[in-house]
């Protein structure tokens, strides 16, 4: 079943916006590593490489969806869509009071378009299952 072209440009336009801000974030989170909240074990070398694993899941996602692949591509997006989400770990190694607005904006900007997709992609599969 293809797709209809308003969703998959509604897919690519919230991949877009997922990935900038991305990019804001890691990118803040490398140049101010000593501000972020991290485990101990972690240092800005791992932080570099988990954005350039968990990127090209967007693209990868995009066009097996693109290419009539639904459930792989909805299996891969979601776990971009998870990779985002784990930027809500910085609050389990400090208290939201101690962390400074800015790294707030950018982590909860990735989380909520990371929520943001996972409801995209769901709610396509609801829509599909009551038209049935």
């Amino acid at each position: 079943m293809k797709m209809p072209e308003s969703w998959t440009a509604g897919l690519k336009w919230l991949l877009v916006a997922i990935v900038i801000s991305s990019i804001l974030h890691y990118v803040d989170n490398l140049l101010y590593f000593e501000e972020y909240p991290e485990p101990p074990w972690i240092n800005r070398s791992m932080v570099d490489a988990f954005w350039f694993f968990m990127t090209p899941l967007a693209w990868i996602g995009y066009q097996l969806m693109r290419r009539g692949r639904h459930h792989s591509g909805t299996l891969v997006l979601l776990a971009f869509t998870a990779c985002n989400l784990f930027t809500l770990g910085h609050y389990q190694f400090a208290p939201m009071h101690s962390i400074g607005a800015r790294i707030h904006f950018f982590i909860l900007l990735e989380a909520a378009l990371a929520s943001l997709l996972a409801i995209f992609l769901c709610a396509y599969y609801a829509k599909r299952a009551l038209e049935k």
